[in-house]
């Protein structure tokens, strides 16, 4: 593929992240919302090392958004009592309401555009799905790589 037309495609990309973006009215960002789902759909993914790993997040700014969570009082601590460096992590009836109200307002402008366009839609977050599934296994992670 030409560098050309793999622009094209980049720029096609991120004007449609900017589209699905949430507006800023949420109190919770987009990370902070994800995290806190996460929490919700897989409670046993509950330290922030796990956390790490199954968003693809650095484990740094995990770290922030979960600092940003639990100041709002989405999420408690607590500590392993094998080690004390170490704690899990568990949503709070407070995390679970903002959750929900960050959910549909993160959400909208993605069944929007699902409603728009069903069949490219479903295509797209078909493909979307694989190719992140792709890039966990460690394939397509290399940014070393010449372009032209």
């Amino acid at each position: 593929m030409e560098w050309t037309d793999m622009m094209h495609y980049q720029q096609q990309m991120q004007k449609l992240a900017r589209a699905l973006l949430p507006p800023r009215k949420a109190v919770l960002t987009a990370s902070e919302c994800e995290l806190l789902s996460r929490l919700y759909l897989q409670p046993e993914q509950n330290t922030p090392v796990l956390l790490s790993q199954s968003s693809g997040m650095k484990i740094e700014a995990v770290s922030r958004c979960l600092k940003a969570l639990h100041e709002k009082g989405c999420i408690r601590k607590q500590r392993q009592t094998t080690d004390e460096r170490s704690y899990r992590l568990f949503l709070t009836e407070t995390g679970l309401t903002e959750l929900k109200k960050g959910c549909e307002c993160i959400l909208q402008p993605f069944y929007d555009l699902w409603r728009s366009s069903k069949e490219d839609f479903e295509a797209f977050v078909y493909y979307a799905d694989r190719l992140a599934a792709r890039m966990e296994k460690g394939q397509g992670k290399n940014c070393d790589h010449e372009v032209l």
